[in-house]
């Protein structure tokens, strides 16, 4: 082999280690970004016990803006006054 081919074989070679590792990493951060995407939908918010989607779920099945949570129990607002919707769970 000609010292032209082996330049142009370590070229190629440094090209293809290159793109795998941009494609290794280009993976690696989609994954990581789907994962902290997941877990900011299932986070709690500190104030309530019931998970976001939970809340989300139960206001359209509702059909109402907002709910009234407390220590114990969510609560819509119908016929001017709080009617519960879940009991929280002892568990």
């Amino acid at each position: 082999m000609s010292a032209g081919m082996r330049n142009g074989m370590r070229a190629l070679r440094w090209a293809l280690y290159t793109a795998l590792f941009v494609c290794a990493a280009w993976v690696s951060l989609m994954g990581y970004r789907q994962v902290m995407i997941a877990r900011a939908e299932n986070l709690h918010d500190l104030s309530t016990w019931l998970p976001k989607k939970e809340i989300v779920r139960l206001m359209r099945y509702h059909g109402t803006d907002g709910l009234k949570i407390t220590q114990d129990e969510a609560c819509i607002f119908r016929e001017n006054r709080w009617i519960p919707v879940r009991k929280r769970g002892r568990g």
